[in-house]
């Protein structure tokens, strides 16, 4: 009887002791990032961190198509882009700031292009012209 006891008390510390290894509480949406890396920004955060980015690369090279990637990590455009992608998120400046750093660092040519077509579709307009001057249709009883 002594055995079996210790063999069920053995399993249910084993069980104890394996569900504290395992438990790790989930890290804050701002906390951690740099564990998670990039990829867990969400679609929100990811359509912030583009339109922070390009907002401030159009500032500074005015022909997109001569861009390198590598304008998205000068000191110069994170700096100003950091602001307004952390007001645009609710997040304090320095984990918004990490956290653009980091989608940057992986995602660079792909914010690039986004900015590119985005610069390239901002200047089109609705081609359906003003209606309002157009007699309305009667309603049918």
């Amino acid at each position: 009887m002594n055995s079996h006891w210790s063999w069920q008390s053995a399993a249910v510390a084993f069980v104890i002791a394996a569900s504290f290894v395992s438990f790790r509480p989930a890290p804050l949406q701002a906390q951690g990032y740099m564990a998670r890396g990039a990829a867990a920004l969400t679609d929100v955060q990811q359509s912030a961190a583009n339109s922070a980015l390009c907002s401030i690369v159009a500032k500074h090279v005015p022909n997109l198509a001569d861009a390198s990637p590598s304008i998205l990590s000068d000191t110069s455009v994170l700096s100003a882009a950091a602001p307004l992608f952390a007001s645009s998120i609710h997040l304090p400046l320095p984990e918004a700031t990490g956290m653009l750093q980091s989608y940057v660092l992986q995602h660079a040519s792909d914010v690039l292009a986004s900015c590119a077509v985005s610069n390239a579709t901002s200047g089109m307009t609705s081609k359906i012209p003003d209606t309002s001057n157009l007699p309305a249709i009667p309603q049918v009883p």
